[in-house]
């Protein structure tokens, strides 16, 4: 069984620090509180297996900036997230340099705040913790007993200490992040900032990218940092790079080309060491050729490129990764899958991949009755997946013809698809043209059961 997450919040406010403590309570973490520098450098002498630190950077018997280097001479292994006002951007970008793990801009999103702590555990040393956050990927989502996926390790324990660009290519949900992460857990680098391109407003994506001068743009009454000067010497993860508005994609490869960046509205350029990892489950060479993403920015992105395999065409990790997240999502309380279970598991497509089968695990571990997973606690439509594992093993038994399997799946993930004949191709690994050719084929030689959908 893993231990829970240990938080020390370090707030002198007794509201925030009520709140703070509450919030990381109710997702599992077991959280300590302190008032300021001075207590709780006591409390963590008293509790060294304490992971991670979340501190205010103005207090009134010091600053974030003292009790991170009092930690980082005792303590090098924990992890410290500092709180900081707008105001105090500048500070916030130079104590991660200095060595802390990341900072929050106040006012800061419960959802924002949630996300940082989860990295953090995560990030922890093996000798610190070996917790995983609460909902958060884990070591599970690196479970590796298939041939292809196996492969894809290797390539990226070899590519980690490199500093070139990598990109990750791969369906929604196959842990491209995960992996990313990997590679720079690997590489001994600084801080590890990653940004959601799909997330930031077209008109924002400049500014959180290079930062901005003072009154560079109506409403920006004080100079900001972006995210290139803030993952300075570590890492910058760009995910969903294809939705990088086509604008900014010049000054992107600009940067990358030249090592330096120039806020929006200052004249200075900025030097900087920063390792650019980038992932989207786009084609880019179809958004190239749409006009959508510039070949330039690619070529200089993908210099090491990394395709993360779907989840149905590495079946022999499925059980496996799914008993990890079973046991992370109960605390190691349900730790088995009974036979209808595993039959369930493998016979459903999993078009949502590695996300999805989380969810499924959260689901069975919050409805199982005992330490086994039975099909019944899985969601319904993982359960209804149990009759292609019962079609294929009757076809080896009774030596149906392949294209009776063959239709049967077909179909199967067209249903699980909600009839999107573009989505089914895709996970099915053809193209479009081709699955409507045998759609067409079977509607006209059949009796009905295999009617093409109406979509």
């Amino acid at each position: 069984m893993t231990s829970t997450p240990r938080v020390l919040v370090v707030e002198d406010d007794a509201a925030l620090r009520a709140l703070l403590t509450e919030l990381l309570a109710s997702e599992g973490y077991d959280v300590h509180a302190s008032t300021g520098g001075r207590d709780a450098l006591a409390h963590l002498a008293q509790h060294p297996d304490i992971g991670v630190v979340l501190t205010d950077l103005l207090m009134p018997d010091g600053t974030g900036e003292e009790l991170l280097r009092a930690v980082a001479g005792r303590q090098p292994a924990l992890r410290v997230i500092v709180m900081t006002a707008f105001g105090s951007i500048e500070s916030a970008v130079r104590l991660v340099r200095a060595g802390a793990f990341d900072y929050l801009t106040k006012p800061v999103t419960t959802t924002e705040l949630l996300r940082t702590v989860a990295r953090a555990v995560t990030d922890q040393p093996v000798s610190a913790t070996t917790a995983h956050a609460p909902g958060t990927p884990g070591s599970g989502e690196l479970v590796a007993r298939s041939a292809i996926m196996k492969e894809v390790l290797g390539v990226v324990d070899r590519v980690a200490r490199a500093t070139h660009p990598v990109l990750f290519t791969g369906e929604s949900g196959v842990g491209k992040e995960v992996l990313a992460r990997r590679v720079h857990e690997r590489s001994g680098r600084g801080p590890f900032v990653a940004v959601n391109c799909a997330a930031i407003p077209d008109a924002s994506v400049e500014a959180e990218l290079f930062g901005h001068a003072r009154g560079a743009f109506p409403g920006a009454e004080r100079e900001r940092a972006g995210l290139f000067e803030a993952a300075n010497g570590g890492t910058l993860f760009l995910d969903e790079v294809a939705e990088l508005p086509l604008s900014v994609q010049p000054r992107l490869l600009r940067a990358l080309e030249s090592g330096e960046v120039r806020r929006m509205g200052d004249a200075t350029a900025t030097t900087f060491d920063v390792r650019v990892l980038a992932a989207t489950h786009h084609d880019l060479e179809s958004e190239m050729r749409e006009g959508r993403f510039r070949e330039d920015l690619y070529w200089r992105l993908a210099v090491l490129q990394i395709e993360v395999p779907p989840l149905r065409d590495r079946p022999d990790d499925i059980e496996p990764l799914a008993e990890q997240l079973l046991a992370e999502a109960s605390g190691g309380r349900v730790h088995r899958l009974d036979g209808s279970a595993r039959r369930a598991l493998l016979g459903y497509g999993w078009p949502g991949n590695v996300r999805e089968l989380r969810n499924a695990m959260q689901r069975a571990a919050t409805l199982a009755t005992s330490n086994h997973v039975a099909a019944g606690d899985l969601p319904p439509r993982v359960r209804e997946g149990e009759g292609i594992a019962s079609l294929i093993q009757r076809a080896s038994q009774e030596l149906l013809p392949l294209e009776a399997v063959e239709r049967a799946y077909v179909l199967d993930v067209l249903k699980r698809a909600d009839g999107n004949k573009t989505r089914a191709a895709e996970i099915l690994g053809l193209d479009r043209k081709t699955l409507y050719r045998k759609l067409t084929e079977w509607a006209a030689g059949s009796d009905g059961e295999g009617q093409q959908p109406s979509s």
